[in-house]
């Protein structure tokens, strides 16, 4: 079975599965497979109807669960399961559920919670009304009374700003995930392909020095998908979330929901992503055969 590169020239056909066949986990999204593809050792089988992906990180033969047509992914599955190393990653409750039916006994399911996606309400967020946004309402109008902040829409003229943003928190020492997983340059690659991978974003300013970037894209009609969240070393308690309100909030009238993606394990983006309050997670398994 011939794998190729995750190329530009595949982004429609992708999308149109995805749209097609009401796949939302962003893990399958293009820009996701695009941006990752070098970290995860990623390769690309792509039909028609259906795409599979291979993930090199996970093992000799160890593949996303298709996305498609659910005739083309059975008979993607059943040929690929005459090889015992063969199993599947990024699945979700539905794809567990309908391998269960479809290969009854043949499969063992293990919960992958360092690959859960974090969904939160835009509205809500925006509002941060209650007890639980409570610290980040403090933090912001902490930041309000010692600065003055302004944010800017990432353009051509300060889009050196934003990569000032990304490289310098890249350059700061960070904690991997599993596998040794880090996005240190998936930001900046998303942010250099901005206009092919359909991602906009704000630089948050203080005092006219850029601190915080945010960016994502569309991820289904009504969830964008928040794709870069960073912000320089000393930034002020609470920056990261200022600036994702302001960003949620130039985006509250196309969009419904936001992913944060995933947490890679590591237990401070656990933090933050929880801190958000998320209405519910893509809750993901991986299927091994037994």
């Amino acid at each position: 079975m011939k794998t190729t590169a995750v190329e530009t020239v595949h982004k429609s056909k992708i999308e149109n599965i995805r749209q097609i066949s009401g796949h939302e986990l962003s893990s399958h999204a293009f820009a996701s497979l695009f941006l990752w593809q070098e970290r995860m050792e990623l390769s690309l089988y792509l039909q028609d109807d259906f795409f599979a992906v291979k993930g090199g990180i996970f093992g000799r033969n160890t593949w996303f669960f298709p996305c498609g047509s659910e005739d083309a992914s059975y008979t993607f599955i059943k040929n690929c399961m005459s090889d015992k190393s063969f199993s599947m990653v990024y699945l979700r409750e539905c794809d567990v559920k309908w391998l269960k039916e479809r290969f009854p006994d043949k499969w063992e399911f293990r919960r992958v919670e360092e690959s859960d996606e974090y969904i939160c309400d835009i509205s809500e967020y925006i509002a941060l009304n209650g007890g639980k946004f409570s610290e980040i309402r403090r933090n912001i109008r902490k930041i309000d009374s010692l600065y003055d902040v302004s944010f800017e829409k990432i353009t051509e003229e300060n889009f050196s700003d934003a990569l000032s943003v990304v490289s310098q928190w890249a350059s700061t020492e960070h904690n991997t995930g599993d596998k040794n997983l880090t996005d240190d340059d998936v930001s900046e690659t998303a942010l250099q392909q901005m206009n092919t991978l359909d991602v906009s974003g704000i630089i948050m300013y203080l005092e006219g020095i850029p601190v915080s970037v945010f960016a994502g894209f569309p991820l289904t009609e009504d969830t964008l998908d928040v794709l870069i969240g960073k912000c320089v070393k000393n930034a002020p308690r609470g920056t990261v979330y200022y600036a994702l309100r302001e960003y949620l909030s130039l985006n509250k009238d196309e969009f419904v929901y936001c992913n944060h993606e995933e947490d890679l394990g590591i237990p401070g983006i656990r933090r933050v992503k929880n801190s958000l309050c998320p209405i519910r997670k893509n809750i993901i398994w991986e299927a091994i055969q037994k």
